[in-house]
């Protein structure tokens, strides 16, 4: 499963603007992002440079070509976004805190200036993170602590007015990635900025994916034997494939349990029932997983089945993945015109959000 993309306000008159307790948030989410600005470097200098490695240049090459098919062919807009780089010097760029009702499927929420409510909070120190997540546990929440590789500040930053320093930058942590997962990234990193909601996560994050989804598949077939990859676009394409199978079986084995659970919550049981059998069914989970591991052909979940699952990590995969057959069925509507969807999409940001979950339902 993708790392989650996190959205941190990173400007710094919401630190003047706030008198609230979580002013020590906001200055971490500032400063984290004002430090990886002082470390960019501009991917053209990088690539004429002789001090860097081949592979670099490679991958900083895929870059450049993804985010000019990106803006030439699929109506995005032409910012200074994605130009520079930054080596993070580590795995991860944040650590991101979610949490849930032990015996309900409902994201807890956290409310930011300019950005809204949001399903998880973001930080750029790993101790800072934990922390929080002991004093939500404290609350009797389901929590969980991961690790992001990505985020955007939604076009906030990539403005034509604003010096190009603030631009989005490519993080390292996309280039770890195998290079269809790298171009996946960048374009759903990018989609943030055509279209965002605030409040509601679950439409933000299925648009992007579907986005990221449908512009790896034109990308690659647009690309066909470029030297950018690592072998050729058809077995990046291959590799693709295999991986969507895999990811429609791992969305099966959380589905079930999901609707498990779902029924669960809404019985008679008393509390204590419930979260004897809520642990009864993430068992269950991770024995299908088990007995259907040899199914996948790409992919493994071994790592996410290895955590202590809670309520936090079901909710994640449906917040990537809830409306992302409607967005598909929605740009097949527009005639797979790409500036006739985001305007479709944008018609949809812009009415109230149980208008928007019924406009959606009615999609086919």
């Amino acid at each position: 499963m993708r790392s989650w993309s996190v959205f941190l306000l990173s400007l710094g008159a919401s630190i003047l603007l706030t008198g609230c307790s979580d002013l020590g948030f906001y200055w971490q989410a500032v400063s984290g992002h004002m430090d990886l600005l002082n470390r960019k470097q501009d991917i053209r200098e990088l690539l004429e440079s002789p001090g860097t490695s081949p592979e670099l240049k490679r991958k900083l090459k895929l870059v450049e070509s993804v985010r000019t098919f990106a803006i030439q062919q699929m109506a995005f807009t032409d910012n200074e976004g994605y130009t520079g780089y930054v080596d993070l010097g580590r795995p991860y760029v944040t650590m991101v805190v979610t949490a849930a009702p032990p015996l309900e499927l409902k994201a807890h929420q956290w409310c930011y200036w300019f950005v809204g409510c949001q399903e998880y909070r973001g930080y750029f120190d790993e101790s800072d993170a934990r922390s929080y997540a002991e004093k939500m546990e404290q609350q009797k929440l389901d929590v969980s602590v991961g690790i992001t590789t990505a985020y955007s500040t939604l076009g906030w930053l990539n403005k034509p007015w604003l010096p190009n320093y603030f631009s989005d930058p490519v993080l390292s942590t996309f280039l770890l990635r195998p290079d269809a997962e790298l171009i996946a990234t960048l374009i759903h990193e990018m989609a943030h900025q055509v279209v965002f909601v605030s409040n509601d996560t679950s439409f933000n994050e299925s648009f992007a994916v579907f986005v990221e989804q449908e512009g790896l598949r034109q990308y690659l077939i647009h690309s066909g034997n470029s030297d950018f990859f690592e072998g050729n676009g058809k077995e990046i394409y291959k590799w693709y494939l295999s991986a969507r199978k895999d990811r429609y079986l791992f969305r099966q084995l959380i589905k079930v349990s999901f609707e498990k659970l779902k029924i669960l919550f809404a019985s008679e049981l008393s509390d204590a029932e419930k979260l004897q059998n809520k642990q009864t069914i993430f068992d269950e989970l991770r024995k299908s997983y088990e007995l259907q591991k040899k199914e996948f052909q790409v992919l493994s979940y071994d790592n996410w089945f290895a955590k202590k699952l809670n309520n936090t990590h079901l909710l994640g995969v449906q917040r990537y993945l809830s409306h992302v057959e409607k967005f598909a069925s929605l740009f097949e509507k527009q005639g797979r015109n790409w500036l006739q969807y985001f305007e479709s999409v944008r018609e949809l940001a812009h009415v109230t959000e149980k208008e928007r979950k019924q406009r959606l339902a009615l999609i086919n």
